[in-house]
């Protein structure tokens, strides 16, 4: 295997990495198993760079930077962008590695950036903390993270703590990987990632030519389809109810509970709902 891991290079899109194993599982909330699966197939070019990913790569060295400030005890210079396989069918390429000086063992060091309060680290971000150390073999991972108002955190994992999760996780991706030779994809879901995916897969249009549909697949698709529409202008009614009723407050509520709220927008005020069905009072506590 080419040792070139470079993420978006044809080498890396053959191979499972940490940033596909999310995916995989259906952790990940930008991209789906079966979009994902279409991609390494060859069905479809890799997903376009994101403004998420290029902030990632922008901030990372200062991320790197501000961890090196805190860790003056670890040794030499950070080794950025080191490369580890498992077999010939996975890979990891962590942020950076570096030595820790009282037992010599390295660490590996992952940059993140969120524009939300972590209280833990997100679930498809500690799995690929968890594939990073599963296919280095190595058993700490520090985390520096800048969040929001660009304050600096910092999580710190340690394998040992998810071995058995690990294990789980190169099983579901080996038989991912061995489903892309099979020819056989994950199955559809209700992602705009798997939507956009299937989407796309067939630009070409062959006239005249028609596809049965099963009872089921047919009245679901008439159906929804209708039901959808009927909820839109339905939407649209309650909407510019609520803001009629607002004027130039800020806030909507209900018993307490904060409903929606008008805030500038590019393009004008926009209005945004707040509120979860769950979040509002009962309907029978409401009419006593």
């Amino acid at each position: 295997m080419s040792s070139d891991l470079t993420p978006g290079s044809p080498e890396w899109m053959r191979v499972v990495t940490a940033s596909k194993v999310a995916a995989i599982l259906g952790l990940s909330p930008w991209q789906s198993p079966r979009a994902l699966w279409h991609q390494m197939h060859g069905d479809l070019p890799n997903t376009a760079e994101t403004d998420t990913t290029r902030r990632g790569h922008y901030l990372e060295p200062a991320i790197l930077a501000w961890w090196r400030d805190q860790h003056p005890e670890f040794l030499g210079v950070l080794d950025l962008s080191p490369s580890y396989t498992l077999g010939d069918w996975a890979a990891a390429t962590p942020d950076a590695r570096a030595v820790e000086p009282e037992h010599g063992h390295d660490v590996l060091v992952e940059a993140k950036s969120t524009a939300q309060d972590w209280d833990e680290l997100p679930a498809y971000y500690l799995t690929q903390v968890i594939w990073q150390m599963h296919v280095s073999g190595i058993h700490r991972c520090h985390v520096p993270v800048i969040g929001p108002r660009l304050v600096f955190t910092e999580f710190i994992v340690d394998y040992d703590d998810y071995a058995d999760d690990a294990l789980v996780i190169e099983q579901r991706a080996r038989e991912f990987y061995d489903s892309l030779a099979a020819d056989v994809p994950p199955p559809l879901d209700d992602t705009v990632a798997t939507y956009d995916a299937v989407r796309k897969i067939h630009p070409d249009i062959e006239p005249k030519a028609e596809v049965e549909l099963d009872a089921t697949t047919a009245r679901q698709l008439v159906e929804w389809h209708d039901e959808l529409e009927s909820t839109k202008k339905s939407d649209r009614l309650a909407k510019s109810t609520v803001i009629d009723a607002m004027g130039r407050a800020q806030y909507a509520t209900h018993n307490g509970v904060r409903i929606a709220r008008r805030q500038p927008g590019k393009y004008g005020v926009t209005f945004v709902v707040v509120a979860k069905p769950a979040d509002l009072p009962d309907r029978k506590e409401t009419a006593a």
